[in-house]
């Protein structure tokens, strides 16, 4: 459905506005989008035409007839979603491409175009998730447990590859890949700060990737977790165990986010007030996070604490997608827009 929402809503109409984006950027920032739900329906219907009253029991057979077809698919559209989101960046800051991803407003449940350009790589992961959860409640001596077993090792082996090489979602060391809040949650370790339950109701996790802090001369390097309500950094041990050596940051108390810093193409900065309440909502006429910095016009608490978090992104492309989803996700928040989980880790 969000592909669906996302392809009328937004690819088709821009499609037709080469006053706004050219065809050769239209390609860039939608690449073969059309293609993955084409290709999703063609397994939908194949699941439905072989089945009958037995619908479910042949899905790795079904899987393997299209796999090499789903991970051509997606391994084309990720390897180019940065190039999507340095674009996105760039017409973020026209008016006329503004109005027309905006208005009319995206309802509440459907995304927005940073949501849906970075939907299939959600959904591949999705998939994979399913994939296994399907192989783990197969007998060994079911007709369909050795396609469904070769299915989900060829995922996972695609999935890694896309991610690594793209630097998205997955650290580098060999593993599993970490595809749920279950996954991360398992393989947490706090050693400096307070130990938290990081699958709270309402929480997702949103992307993960590398991350510098920036202090002073110092640079200290993290493998960096972005979820709807904070932002996690961890270091990754051989075993993929994730130590949490910092205090999360709460994307509420994000008063300003910078990412126009003069010659540091790579940096972008976060204004933090010591606490979240007692502030406005951000001005209006900031939509949806579309904007190259976000100044959220907040008016705190008397004599607030503020301070400035500096990171770095490993290139200007990764940055962008950084860009993308913090401011995203700060204006969801701050707009009611985004669900924040019923306790914080900055809470208990």
């Amino acid at each position: 459905l969000c592909l669906q929402f996302g392809i009328a809503r937004f690819l088709l109409p821009l499609s037709e506005r080469r006053d706004v984006i050219s065809p050769q950027d239209h390609s860039v920032l939608f690449q073969n989008a059309q293609e993955l739900l084409r290709l999703t329906e063609d397994v939908l219907e194949m699941m439905i035409q072989e089945e009958g009253d037995r619908f479910g029991s042949s899905v790795g057979r079904i899987f393997l007839r299209k796999m090499s077809a789903i991970i051509s698919g997606y391994r084309r559209y990720c390897s180019g979603l940065k190039k999507a989101d340095c674009l996105l960046v760039e017409k973020t800051r026209n008016s006329a491409f503004m109005r027309i991803i905006t208005e009319p407003p995206v309802p509440r449940r459907r995304p927005d175009l940073t949501t849906f350009v970075h939907k299939p790589l959600e959904h591949f992961r999705d998939l994979l998730k399913l994939l296994q959860t399907i192989q783990n409640n197969t007998p060994p001596k079911d007709d369909d447990y050795p396609a469904i077993s070769r299915v989900v090792q060829e995922f996972q082996t695609a999935y890694r590859d896309i991610t690594v090489e793209s630097g998205l979602m997955e650290p580098e060391v060999e593993g599993r890949p970490l595809l749920s809040l279950q996954d991360l949650e398992s393989r947490l370790v706090f050693t400096r700060c307070k130990p938290f339950v990081l699958s709270s109701p309402g929480r997702q996790w949103i992307f993960g990737g590398d991350l510098s802090r920036v202090e002073g001369r110092s640079v200290r390097s993290f493998w960096a977790l972005l979820f709807t309500d904070l932002l996690l950094f961890a270091k990754v041990s051989r075993d993929r165990v994730l130590f949490v050596t910092e205090e999360p940051l709460s994307l509420l108390t994000v008063s300003q986010a910078l990412f126009s810093i003069r010659k540091k193409a790579t940096e972008f900065r976060l204004m933090v007030s010591s606490t979240p309440g007692g502030t406005d909502r951000p001005a209006t006429g900031v939509t949806c996070g579309h904007l190259p910095d976000l100044p959220l016009s907040r008016t705190p608490r008397k004599g607030p604490r503020r301070r400035t978090v500096a990171l770095r992104a490993p290139t200007p492309e990764l940055k962008a997608v950084w860009q993308n989803l913090i401011q995203r996700q700060i204006i969801y928040l701050n707009t009611g827009r985004g669900g924040t989980p019923a306790s914080s880790p900055l809470d208990s």
